[in-house]
């Protein structure tokens, strides 16, 4: 039983590494089924400005997206809400741009949330 408890503990620590794999807390909501296109130059800020490449399916083009954001000691986590949700079978990718706000650029670091659970630094 010793053992048991110190690998769970062993464990436990390995988790809480600057490495580990990261699970959006339940507040995180991504609305409509979408993804992050991660190419050579996108994801990144420039000039205060997020700029990505997002994929996902729907009748037409252009669809709504929100730049969320959660800011917590000197660490930004932001993500993005697709809001236009429709069942068609066609698929775009698009370039879109997100101005960020002043509290997300002061930040230390600032974290691309995608809805497949991963992490992209970008500062």
């Amino acid at each position: 039983m010793r053992v048991f408890s110190l690998i769970l503990l062993f464990g436990f620590l390995i988790s809480c590494s600057d490495n580990q794999t990261f699970s959006p807390s339940e507040d995180i909501e991504f609305g409509a089924p979408y993804r992050i296109i991660k190419t050579s130059d996108m994801p990144t800020i420039n000039n205060g400005v997020l700029n990505s490449r997002v994929g996902y399916s729907g009748c037409n083009p252009d669809h709504y997206f929100e730049l969320k954001s959660n800011n917590d000691n000197s660490v930004s986590e932001i993500w993005l809400f697709k809001k236009t949700s429709q069942l068609c079978e066609a698929y775009f990718e698009e370039e879109r741009e997100f101005t960020l706000s002043e509290s997300i650029l002061r930040s230390d670091k600032i974290i691309l949330i995608t809805p497949s659970e991963e992490r992209i630094s970008l500062k």
